[in-house]
């Protein structure tokens, strides 16, 4: 299963999230794939696609959503469940 994300902060940081939420068994898609069964937090891959020197969060979230239909990666094929299209647009009016 793959899972895309974007951020602004660091990738250790980030991941420490992810598998905190793993843990603690909140209830969001990488939690709940990892606590199924024959999954362990230790089975979590990390892997950096691209490196965006632009800070705008726009343009990482353009990044982003290419990434996920590439990978094929919005559910039921992976783990992105929000409809990234909706955030990006929700970004550029706000």
């Amino acid at each position: 299963m793959v899972y895309v994300g974007e951020t602004s902060r660091s990738l250790k940081e980030r991941a420490k999230e992810h598998e905190a939420d793993v843990r603690l068994r909140r209830e969001k898609p990488i939690s709940e794939h990892f606590n199924g069964a024959g999954h362990r937090v230790q089975d979590m891959g990390v892997s950096v696609l691209t490196q965006i020197r632009d800070s705008s969060h726009y343009y990482r979230l353009i990044k982003e959503l290419e990434f996920i239909k590439k990978f094929q990666a919005q559910s039921p094929n992976g783990l992105n469940t929000k409809n990234q299209l909706d955030v990006l647009l929700r970004e550029t009016i706000l």
